[in-house]
């Protein structure tokens, strides 16, 4: 009778099991399709075969603000967008890396740099490395150094989705040709929302991100970027001037920078203090220029870019 159970047990196990991958397969593989604003980007990275002349990197300061369009149209290059929304260097870093593993290293690579870039950050939309945990082990071994999967969600199909019933719905049930999202191509979308300060508001001080294991993935990073022959360019995008009056250690953040550019032989583009950052006009929050001011900020880049010679 016990074997009778424990054979019937075991196989109960095994369909379970089976549904289980085979409804995991469906979720990821439409997820791996869809264009809502937390998996287009990946997504696009992995099924655009095109390789760029210049890439840039960086957090949603890099995804919202600079328009490889405009780029392309003045250098006369081919350009993508890696930002990652609310992702510091460590998310950035990986990116980048997936980047060159599908495409090839590019010849030059635009690094914002701002308060928040020297951080190590994790938690943050976790939910958007869901549909590559059986499509791309590796990344999601990447992912994990700072996610900390636990080890029912990387390794018993379906068990991460549960609790995200967003995602769920989205997979199930959204036509991934048209979704709500309004995305452009080569990674960048141009917000164009109007003037909120609320946040700003509410900020009494700022400080900038110094976090010593970033600094050391930063360095390590940019050794392996220049050893490939990739050419590093260094931006300060822009950002409301009221932003600078609350910061309490400006002067570091820019030693910081300064220390590592010298090191790498890096040039940097400072835009913290043109006259748009004192223009409620071009920004939809302080740290965050609308489709307007992005459009003109990596219009004066792309002309500051030619004219220091960078590309030569």
């Amino acid at each position: 009778l016990m074997k009778k159970f424990l054979l019937n047990t075991l196989l109960f196990t095994i369909v379970c099991l089976i549904f289980a991958f085979a409804l995991d397969t469906i979720l990821s593989s439409r997820l791996r399709q869809n264009q809502n604003r937390i998996f287009a980007n990946w997504n696009q990275l992995y099924n655009d075969t095109t390789n760029y002349d210049l890439v840039i990197n960086g957090s949603s300061r890099a995804w919202v603000q600079y328009d490889p369009f405009i780029i392309d149209s003045i250098l006369h290059i081919n350009s993508y967008n890696l930002g990652i929304d609310g992702s510091p260097i460590n998310r950035q870093i990986i990116k980048y890396q997936k980047y060159c593993y599908l495409h090839k290293a590019p010849k030059y690579l635009i690094q914002n740099i701002d308060l928040w870039t020297m951080d190590v950050r994790t938690g943050y939309e976790r939910e958007q490395f869901f549909p590559y945990f059986f499509f791309d082990r590796e990344f999601v071994k990447d992912i994990d150094l700072y996610e900390n999967f636990s080890l029912m969600e990387k390794y018993c199909p379906c068990y991460r989705y549960l609790g995200y019933k967003d995602v769920l719905l989205e997979a199930l049930f959204e036509d991934n040709r048209k979704h709500w999202f309004e995305f452009s191509t080569k990674g960048y979308w141009g917000n164009n929302g109007v003037w909120n300060g609320d946040d700003l508001a509410k900020l009494d001080s700022v400080s900038c991100s110094c976090d010593t294991t970033a600094v050391r993935l930063f360095v390590d990073f940019l050794e392996q970027t220049t050893s490939n022959g990739t050419k590093v360019l260094f931006v300060y995008a822009p950002v409301y001037h009221e932003v600078r009056t609350k910061m309490i250690n400006e002067h570091q953040m820019y030693k910081m920078y300064d220390t590592i550019a010298v090191r790498f032989n890096i040039p940097i583009l400072d835009y913290n203090d043109i006259p748009m950052c004192y223009d409620t006009v071009y920004f939809y929050n302080a740290t965050h220029l609308n489709k307007i001011g992005a459009e003109l900020f990596t219009t004066k880049l792309a002309h500051d870019i030619d004219s220091i010679g960078f590309l030569k």
